[in-house]
């Protein structure tokens, strides 16, 4: 494969209307995700080189939901097919720029610490997360989950 046929990647928000998009790519590859009005949806698409304007099909996606008064980064799956070519890399890179000033908390797996502090987010302790993080994280860590607590503030 040359360049001229390699894929590009765009990067966008969902509106409301189009959560749909989402809720069908979280389906297709297996991922249980509930989608709620009020959260911020963000996904890739992937594109031939001679043709980035019409709607092609979404390789990965992620959510941004509130917790009481906490941002959480939850849901970021990339499809099976395209994961190791960069697009969840490319997907947080640009997810950083959504967050922006704000403060965001999330749950990722122990072997996912590394690739989280690539935007900033750094490991803290249940003990030093707020009451809600930490009861969140006692949640998913009860079920046999190996989560870590990890927050990018703005301070």
């Amino acid at each position: 494969m040359n360049d001229s046929q390699a894929p590009a990647y765009s990067f966008e928000q969902l509106s409301p209307p189009s959560f749909p998009l989402a809720k069908k790519f979280y389906k297709r590859t297996k991922y249980h995700s509930h989608i709620g009005r009020e959260d911020e949806v963000y996904v890739v698409r992937e594109h031939s080189a001679e043709d980035q304007t019409s709607d092609k099909e979404i390789v990965a996606a992620v959510r941004l939901v509130r917790l009481d008064r906490f941002l959480i980064l939850r849901s970021m799956v990339v499809s099976p097919n395209r994961q190791r070519k960069g697009i969840g890399r490319f997907l947080l890179e640009h997810l950083a720029h959504a967050i922006g000033e704000r403060d965001c908390w999330c749950f990722p797996f122990e072997w996912l610490e590394e690739f989280y502090t690539l935007i900033q987010f750094k490991k803290l302790a249940p003990d030093f997360s707020p009451p809600a993080i930490s009861h969140k994280y006692q949640q998913y860590t009860s079920q046999g989950r190996k989560l870590l607590i990890m927050s990018r503030l703005s301070s």
